[in-house]
Protein backbone atom coordinates (compact mmCIF):
# COMPACT_ATOMS: atom_id res chain seq x y z
CA UNK A 1 0.00 0.00 0.00
CA UNK A 2 1.52 3.32 -1.04
CA UNK A 3 3.22 5.55 1.70
CA UNK A 4 0.59 8.19 1.43
CA UNK A 5 -2.53 6.28 2.23
CA UNK A 6 -0.98 5.34 5.78
CA UNK A 7 -2.19 7.38 9.31
CA UNK A 8 0.99 8.19 11.29
CA UNK A 9 0.44 8.38 15.46
CA UNK A 10 3.72 10.31 17.17
CA UNK A 11 5.31 9.82 20.43
CA UNK A 12 6.69 13.00 20.98
CA UNK A 13 9.32 13.46 23.96
CA UNK A 14 9.40 16.67 25.80
CA UNK A 15 12.50 17.93 27.21
CA UNK A 16 11.03 17.23 31.18
CA UNK A 17 10.96 13.57 30.54
CA UNK A 18 7.03 13.57 29.75
CA UNK A 19 5.84 11.74 26.65
CA UNK A 20 3.17 13.53 24.16
CA UNK A 21 1.47 11.15 22.06
CA UNK A 22 -0.89 12.75 18.92
CA UNK A 23 -2.86 10.30 17.14
CA UNK A 24 -5.81 10.69 14.68
CA UNK A 25 -8.68 8.73 16.82
CA UNK A 26 -10.34 11.79 17.79
CA UNK A 27 -12.79 13.51 17.95
CA UNK A 28 -14.69 10.03 18.78
CA UNK A 29 -17.08 10.21 15.85
CA UNK A 30 -14.23 9.39 13.68
CA UNK A 31 -12.75 6.79 15.56
CA UNK A 32 -13.63 3.89 13.40
CA UNK A 33 -13.46 5.54 10.09
CA UNK A 34 -9.69 6.31 10.76
CA UNK A 35 -8.66 3.01 12.42
CA UNK A 36 -10.85 1.40 9.35
CA UNK A 37 -9.44 3.33 6.61
CA UNK A 38 -6.14 2.06 5.97
CA UNK A 39 -2.94 1.03 8.30
CA UNK A 40 -1.83 3.08 11.46
CA UNK A 41 1.74 3.39 12.04
CA UNK A 42 3.60 5.06 15.22
CA UNK A 43 6.88 7.51 15.08
CA UNK A 44 9.58 8.37 17.16
CA UNK A 45 12.42 10.22 17.74
CA UNK A 46 13.78 9.28 20.90
CA UNK A 47 12.84 5.71 22.04
CA UNK A 48 9.07 5.77 24.22
CA UNK A 49 9.69 4.23 27.94
CA UNK A 50 7.13 0.77 27.75
CA UNK A 51 5.14 2.15 31.00
CA UNK A 52 4.04 5.30 27.97
CA UNK A 53 3.51 2.86 24.81
CA UNK A 54 1.51 0.55 27.51
CA UNK A 55 -0.70 3.35 28.73
CA UNK A 56 -1.00 4.84 24.97
CA UNK A 57 -2.55 1.80 24.13
CA UNK A 58 -5.05 1.61 26.94
CA UNK A 59 -6.08 5.32 26.13
CA UNK A 60 -6.61 4.06 22.15
CA UNK A 61 -8.49 1.04 24.02
CA UNK A 62 -11.10 3.82 25.22
CA UNK A 63 -11.09 5.72 22.05
CA UNK A 64 -12.04 2.83 20.64
CA UNK A 65 -14.83 2.05 23.22
CA UNK A 66 -16.11 5.74 22.47
CA UNK A 67 -16.08 5.09 19.04
CA UNK A 68 -18.35 2.34 19.14
CA UNK A 69 -20.66 4.08 21.16
CA UNK A 70 -21.16 6.66 18.02
CA UNK A 71 -20.82 4.31 15.68
CA UNK A 72 -23.92 2.65 17.21
CA UNK A 73 -25.71 5.69 17.97
CA UNK A 74 -25.31 6.85 14.42
CA UNK A 75 -26.58 3.27 13.45
CA UNK A 76 -29.37 2.70 15.41
CA UNK A 77 -30.63 6.10 15.39
CA UNK A 78 -33.34 5.94 13.39
CA UNK A 79 -34.75 2.17 14.34
CA UNK A 80 -34.42 3.48 18.18
CA UNK A 81 -36.12 7.43 17.56
CA UNK A 82 -39.02 5.14 15.68
CA UNK A 83 -39.81 2.67 19.09
CA UNK A 84 -39.44 5.55 20.99
CA UNK A 85 -41.83 7.76 19.06
CA UNK A 86 -43.91 4.27 19.43
CA UNK A 87 -43.63 4.46 23.25
CA UNK A 88 -44.65 7.58 23.34
CA UNK A 89 -48.06 6.93 21.72
CA UNK A 90 -48.75 4.09 23.44
CA UNK A 91 -48.14 5.63 26.91
CA UNK A 92 -50.02 8.56 25.73
CA UNK A 93 -53.21 6.64 24.84
CA UNK A 94 -53.10 4.31 27.69
CA UNK A 95 -52.65 6.67 29.80
CA UNK A 96 -55.53 9.14 28.32
CA UNK A 97 -58.25 6.06 28.62
CA UNK A 98 -57.16 4.86 31.98
CA UNK A 99 -55.81 7.98 34.08
CA UNK A 100 -58.78 10.75 35.12
CA UNK A 101 -57.45 14.06 36.33
CA UNK A 102 -58.43 17.61 36.28
CA UNK A 103 -55.65 18.58 33.54
CA UNK A 104 -56.09 16.76 30.66
CA UNK A 105 -53.26 16.12 27.85
CA UNK A 106 -50.66 17.57 30.20
CA UNK A 107 -49.90 14.39 32.21
CA UNK A 108 -50.27 12.53 29.20
CA UNK A 109 -47.44 13.89 27.48
CA UNK A 110 -45.37 14.41 29.86
CA UNK A 111 -45.64 10.47 31.03
CA UNK A 112 -45.62 9.56 27.32
CA UNK A 113 -42.34 11.77 27.16
CA UNK A 114 -40.20 9.59 29.81
CA UNK A 115 -41.44 6.54 28.28
CA UNK A 116 -40.11 7.59 24.87
CA UNK A 117 -36.06 8.42 27.03
CA UNK A 118 -36.95 5.31 28.67
CA UNK A 119 -37.04 3.44 25.90
CA UNK A 120 -34.30 5.25 24.06
CA UNK A 121 -31.82 4.54 26.81
CA UNK A 122 -32.90 0.77 27.35
CA UNK A 123 -32.11 0.61 23.36
CA UNK A 124 -28.83 2.11 23.70
CA UNK A 125 -27.67 0.05 26.52
CA UNK A 126 -28.98 -3.34 25.10
CA UNK A 127 -26.87 -2.15 21.76
CA UNK A 128 -24.40 -1.92 23.83
CA UNK A 129 -24.16 -5.07 24.81
CA UNK A 130 -24.88 -6.60 21.90
CA UNK A 131 -23.36 -9.73 19.41
CA UNK A 132 -22.57 -6.61 16.82
CA UNK A 133 -20.81 -4.16 19.15
CA UNK A 134 -18.69 -7.06 20.79
CA UNK A 135 -17.61 -7.54 17.58
CA UNK A 136 -16.86 -4.22 16.13
CA UNK A 137 -15.03 -3.76 19.66
CA UNK A 138 -12.97 -6.51 19.33
CA UNK A 139 -12.38 -5.74 15.16
CA UNK A 140 -10.90 -2.40 16.25
CA UNK A 141 -9.24 -3.85 19.28
CA UNK A 142 -7.04 -6.13 17.10
CA UNK A 143 -5.92 -2.75 14.84
CA UNK A 144 -4.42 -0.69 18.04
CA UNK A 145 -2.81 -4.02 19.22
CA UNK A 146 -1.15 -4.49 15.37
CA UNK A 147 0.00 -0.35 15.45
CA UNK A 148 4.11 -0.54 15.62
CA UNK A 149 6.68 2.36 16.17
CA UNK A 150 9.73 3.15 14.46
CA UNK A 151 12.16 5.60 15.06
CA UNK A 152 11.48 8.87 12.84
CA UNK A 153 14.18 11.60 11.57
CA UNK A 154 11.06 13.85 11.00
CA UNK A 155 9.98 12.83 14.76
CA UNK A 156 13.99 13.84 16.05
CA UNK A 157 13.81 17.38 14.24
CA UNK A 158 10.53 18.31 15.90
CA UNK A 159 11.93 16.88 19.23
CA UNK A 160 15.01 18.99 18.60
CA UNK A 161 13.31 21.98 18.32
CA UNK A 162 10.86 21.48 20.80
CA UNK A 163 13.85 20.70 23.46
CA UNK A 164 15.34 24.40 22.17
CA UNK A 165 11.88 26.34 22.40
CA UNK A 166 11.75 24.46 25.76
CA UNK A 167 14.88 25.91 26.98
CA UNK A 168 14.00 29.46 26.15
CA UNK A 169 12.08 32.25 27.83
CA UNK A 170 8.89 32.97 26.65
CA UNK A 171 9.58 36.34 24.68
CA UNK A 172 12.18 34.57 22.74
CA UNK A 173 9.81 31.80 21.86
CA UNK A 174 7.23 33.85 20.58
CA UNK A 175 9.42 35.70 18.52
CA UNK A 176 10.07 32.10 17.13
CA UNK A 177 6.19 32.58 15.97
CA UNK A 178 6.08 35.27 14.76
CA UNK A 179 9.56 35.98 12.91
CA UNK A 180 10.64 34.72 9.16
CA UNK A 181 11.50 30.68 9.06
CA UNK A 182 14.79 29.95 9.52
CA UNK A 183 16.59 27.77 7.79
CA UNK A 184 17.22 23.88 7.82
CA UNK A 185 13.98 22.92 8.86
CA UNK A 186 12.53 21.82 5.57
CA UNK A 187 11.46 18.04 6.08
CA UNK A 188 12.81 15.73 3.75
CA UNK A 189 11.02 14.09 0.58
CA UNK A 190 10.17 11.24 2.39
CA UNK A 191 9.54 13.10 5.57
CA UNK A 192 6.36 15.21 4.13
CA UNK A 193 3.65 13.01 4.52
CA UNK A 194 4.09 12.71 8.26
CA UNK A 195 4.91 16.59 8.52
CA UNK A 196 1.63 17.12 7.04
CA UNK A 197 0.00 14.52 9.29
CA UNK A 198 1.75 15.71 12.29
CA UNK A 199 0.56 19.85 11.61
CA UNK A 200 -3.09 18.19 11.34
CA UNK A 201 -2.74 16.47 14.64
CA UNK A 202 -1.66 19.37 16.59
CA UNK A 203 -4.51 21.64 14.75
CA UNK A 204 -6.85 19.24 15.65
CA UNK A 205 -5.61 18.59 19.34
CA UNK A 206 -5.44 21.86 20.38
CA UNK A 207 -6.92 24.20 18.25
CA UNK A 208 -3.76 25.66 16.98
CA UNK A 209 -5.94 27.81 13.72
CA UNK A 210 -7.80 29.67 15.95
CA UNK A 211 -5.12 30.87 18.15
CA UNK A 212 -3.39 31.75 14.43
CA UNK A 213 -5.81 34.51 14.45
CA UNK A 214 -4.02 35.95 17.60
CA UNK A 215 -0.80 36.33 16.34
CA UNK A 216 -1.34 40.23 15.88
CA UNK A 217 -1.17 40.68 19.33
CA UNK A 218 1.25 38.54 20.34
CA UNK A 219 3.76 40.21 18.23
CA UNK A 220 2.95 43.28 19.96
CA UNK A 221 3.40 41.77 23.24
CA UNK A 222 6.84 40.23 22.17
CA UNK A 223 8.12 43.67 20.80
CA UNK A 224 7.48 45.15 24.22
CA UNK A 225 9.27 42.31 26.49
CA UNK A 226 5.78 41.85 28.32
CA UNK A 227 6.31 37.92 29.19
CA UNK A 228 3.78 37.86 32.25
CA UNK A 229 1.55 39.05 29.39
CA UNK A 230 2.16 36.37 27.26
CA UNK A 231 2.07 33.82 29.89
CA UNK A 232 -1.65 34.87 30.49
CA UNK A 233 -2.46 34.85 26.95
CA UNK A 234 -4.70 31.60 27.42
CA UNK A 235 -2.41 29.46 29.40
CA UNK A 236 -0.63 28.58 25.73
CA UNK A 237 1.94 26.27 25.28
CA UNK A 238 4.08 28.31 23.38
CA UNK A 239 6.99 26.19 23.00
CA UNK A 240 5.19 23.32 21.02
CA UNK A 241 3.08 26.06 19.23
CA UNK A 242 6.24 27.24 18.00
CA UNK A 243 7.11 23.79 16.84
CA UNK A 244 3.82 24.04 15.37
CA UNK A 245 4.31 26.92 13.02
CA UNK A 246 8.00 26.32 11.43
CA UNK A 247 6.69 22.50 10.50
CA UNK A 248 3.16 24.20 8.99
CA UNK A 249 5.50 26.85 6.84
CA UNK A 250 7.34 24.37 5.46
CA UNK A 251 4.36 21.93 4.87
CA UNK A 252 2.66 24.87 3.41
CA UNK A 253 5.16 26.78 1.96
CA UNK A 254 4.42 30.11 3.28
CA UNK A 255 4.02 32.06 6.37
Amino acid sequence: MAEAEKSYLFHIHRKDGSSLFLHPLYPPDKVVEALEKGPLEGRYGREPRVEALTGFRDELYRQVELGVRHWLADLRFIPKFLIAAGAFVVAYVFFSAVVRDPLPVIDEVVLGIAAAVASFVLLGRRDLASRRAAKKRLDLRLVVDRISFRESEFVKRVEEALHSAEGEGVVEVVRRIVEPLEQGSEPGDGDQAEAAQFVGLLERRFNFRKLEREEPGLRRLAARREAARLLAVRKVDFPLYAVYKRFKRTVTGRR
